[in-house]
C-alpha cells in the first residue's frame, strides 16, 4: 500500500476520534476505497463516519461489508453492528452481534457487559442482570484500573432495562463509591432511594451532590421531596396515617420512573412528541388545539395536564381513529373538571370512583367507559360497576405502542416475559 494511502488512512482516523462528523473523514477514506474497495481499515472508519453523521442505513452496509470478509477486522465490525443495532433499539440484532463478539473473543470484560445488556434490553432480564454482575466481577479480576468504569456501566445498562429500585439502588451506590463525583449516577440514586422510602438517605445524597452543584435544579427538587416525605412521615406519627398509607398512593414510585423515563427518553412527552410525527391525517383532524392556559384550572398532575397541553380533547365519537378494538378518544381539561365536580358534588352516587384513591380519567368511549390513569401510573379500563381492568403499565406505554403501530419507532426494552 502507498505511503499516501496510510497517510490518508491515519488522519481518518484521528478525525474521526476527534470530529467524526468532519467531512474531510469521508473524502479521505473515499480516495483510499477508489483504490482498494475491500480495505477493511477504510471501510470502518467510513461506517464510524456515517453512522455519526446519521446514516445508520449506510453505515451497517459497511460494517457488514467488512464482517462479510472475515479477516482480522471481523471483531471489530461486529462490535460495531453490536453498538449500532442497540443505539437503534434493535434488541435482539444487538444481542445476536453480542454473543458472535463473543464467539471471536472472550477475554474483554467489556464485551461481557454488552452482552448482558443486549440480553436485558431483548427481554432476558434476570439472566442479563446476572451477565451485568458477573462483567463487573471479570473486570475487578483482570483490569481492576477500570473497575469504576464498569460499574458505573452496570448502574447505567440496569436503567435502560427498568430494573426495579431495589436492584439498581445497590448498584448505583457501588458506582457512587468508585466515583464519587458522578452526579448523574448519584441523583438518580436519590430518586430510587425516594421510591424505597429512605428519605434520610435522599436527603444526605442530594445535600452532597449540591455542594458539588448548587444550581442544579433536579437535585434541589430531589432535596425538596426528600425533606417534604421526611415532613409528612414525622407528622404521621400524630396523625392516623400510615407509611403504607403513603406507599399506596404510588406517588414516589412514579417519580422514580419519571425521572428514568425522561434520562432515557421514553418519558410521556418524549412519546407525544414520537406520536406527532406519525399521527395518521384521520386522526390528527379529529383532535383540538392544545389548551393554551390552564391557570386556575384543576386538572389531574399525573398524565392528564400533559395531555390536555397536547391537544385538548378530541371530538366526540372519535375514538375510532386510533386504530383500537375499543373507541376512546382524549377528554378534554373542561371534560374533566367538569366530570370531576360531579363526583365531588355525589361521591354516593359514583360508586366506581372512590374519594381515597388516586385517579385521574383521560379517555372515554363516550358510552359510560374510561381509560384512568391509577395509583403507580398503570392505566386501567373502568367500566359502571366492573372492576378495573389492565391496559398499560402507563399512559406513556400506551402512547409509544400507538406510535409502534402507526409504524413509528420504538425504543423501549422489551417488556418481562418475552
Amino acid at each position: 500500500m502507498s505511503a499516501d494511502a496510510e497517510r490518508d488512512l491515519d488522519l481518518a482516523w484521528e478525525l474521526v476520534e476527534a470530529q467524526p462528523t468532519h467531512p474531510k473523514i469521508a473524502e479521505l477514506a473515499l480516495r483510499v476505497l477508489a483504490t482498494q474497495p475491500q480495505r477493511s481499515s477504510a471501510l470502518m472508519v467510513l461506517g464510524d463516519h456515517r453512522e455519526a453523521c446519521g446514516e445508520v442505513g449506510e453505515a451497517r452496509r459497511l460494517f457488514l461489508q467488512v464482517a462479510a470478509l472475515r479477516n482480522s477486522w471481523f471483531t471489530m465490525a461486529a462490535r460495531a453492528l453490536r453498538q449500532l443495532e442497540s443505539a437503534e433499539d434493535n434488541h435482539d440484532e444487538a444481542l445476536r452481534w453480542a454473543r458472535t463478539v463473543l464467539g471471536e473473543n472472550q477475554e474483554d470484560w467489556d464485551d461481557w457487559m454488552q452482552l448482558g445488556h443486549a440480553q436485558a434490553r431483548s427481554g432476558e432480564h434476570e439472566a442479563g442482570w446476572r451477565q451485568l454482575d458477573e462483567a463487573v466481577a471479570l473486570c475487578a479480576r483482570t483490569a481492576a484500573d477500570d473497575l469504576p468504569k464498569a460499574l458505573r456501566k452496570r448502574a447505567q445498562y440496569l436503567l435502560e432495562s427498568f430494573a426495579p429500585p431495589e436492584r439498581f439502588a445497590p448498584a448505583a451506590e457501588e458506582a457512587i463509591r468508585a466515583d464519587a463525583a458522578d452526579s448523574w449516577v448519584g441523583m438518580l440514586l436519590g430518586y430510587a432511594y425516594l421510591a424505597q422510602y429512605r428519605f434520610d438517605d435522599a436527603e444526605q445524597l442530594a445535600l452532597r451532590l449540591l455542594r458539588e452543584d448548587p444550581t442544579d435544579d433536579l437535585l434541589r427538587s430531589l432535596l425538596g421531596t426528600a425533606r417534604a416525605m421526611l415532613q409528612i412521615v414525622e407528622k404521621a406519627r400524630g396523625d392516623d396515617i400510615s407509611l403504607a398509607d403513603i406507599q399506596g398512593t404510588g406517588a414516589l414510585e412514579m417519580a422514580w420512573q419519571q425521572m428514568r423515563d425522561h434520562r432515557l427518553g421514553i418519558d410521556l412527552p418524549s412519546a407525544l412528541a414520537a406520536l406527532d410525527a406519525v399521527l395518521p391525517a384521520d386522526l390528527r383532524a379529529t383532535l383540538r388545539p392544545g389548551a393554551a392556559d390552564l391557570a386556575g384550572k384543576k386538572v389531574g398532575s399525573m398524565v392528564a395536564k400533559r395531555l390536555v397541553t397536547w391537544h385538548d380533547g378530541q371530538q366526540p365519537g372519535s375514538g375510532a381513529a386510533w386504530g383500537s378494538a375499543e373507541p376512546f378518544r382524549l377528554m378534554s381539561a373542561d371534560e374533566i373538571i367538569a366530570m370531576d365536580a360531579e363526583i365531588e358534588a355525589d361521591p354516593a352516587a359514583h360508586p366506581d370512583w372512590p374519594e381515597n384513591e388516586v385517579w385521574e380519567q383521560v379517555m372515554t368511549d363516550d358510552a359510560g367507559s374510561y381509560l384512568v390513569v391509577v395509583a403507580f401510573g398503570a392505566l386501567v379500563r373502568r367500566r359502571p360497576g366492573q372492576p378495573d381492568e389492565p391496559v398499560a403499565d402507563s399512559m406513556a406505554d400506551w402512547i409509544w405502542d400507538r406510535v409502534a403501530g402507526f409504524g413509528g419507532r420504538d425504543p423501549r426494552p422489551a417488556p418481562r416475559g418475552k
